[in-house]
């Protein structure tokens, strides 16, 4: 008897330890007016800073007129991203590389002067290599949250802005 509560007690708490270690997925959410002109996709990972990052994001974008959807990381690949203006990834290094799905999308992606890339590396100078896209890296710290979501913003203004021949 003794030896199954011990082992209901084991497996309760591997069972709460794996799920507050499971990597949430992202909500889907969008800001304003679909028909807008300029249209922004950014796709994330879950994490208290990213979460920070892509909303003051998010909030300086809208003030600009535009449509912006911000769906999971791992959604992207079933996301049609050349429908939209400008596409904004961010992930995380792991083992020095861009999470899978981020190094995929920016491999394949065609239109790779619309892609801003934001990479969290503990120390923040980490670099991926020859990604093609405008790439910055970041140490997940507060107080980069609004510096680095103003330099992403300024960014997506730019590309925004840049003559385009439309969503492919």
């Amino acid at each position: 008897m003794r030896n199954r509560a011990i082992s209901s007690l084991v497996l309760v708490v591997v069972g709460l330890a794996f799920c507050g270690c499971a990597v949430r997925a992202v909500k889907t959410t969008e800001a304003g007016d679909p028909r807008a002109g300029n249209k922004v996709l950014i796709a994330t990972q879950s994490s208290e800073f990213k979460e920070a990052v892509v909303t003051r994001i998010v909030e300086g974008l809208k003030e600009d007129l535009c449509y912006v959807k911000v769906i999971d990381l791992k959604a992207l690949k079933d996301e049609p991203a050349t429908e939209y203006d400008a596409v904004v990834v961010v992930n995380t290094c792991k083992a020095w590389r861009m999470t899978r799905g981020a190094s995929r999308f920016v491999k394949n992606f065609e239109d790779k002067e619309k892609v801003v890339l934001l990479t969290t590396a503990g120390g923040g100078d980490w670099m991926p290599k020859s990604a093609g896209v405008d790439a910055i890296t970041s140490a997940s710290k507060s107080q980069k949250v609004d510096p680095l979501a103003d330099e992403i913003s300024d960014k997506v203004r730019k590309i925004l802005r840049a003559p385009s021949t439309g969503p492919q």
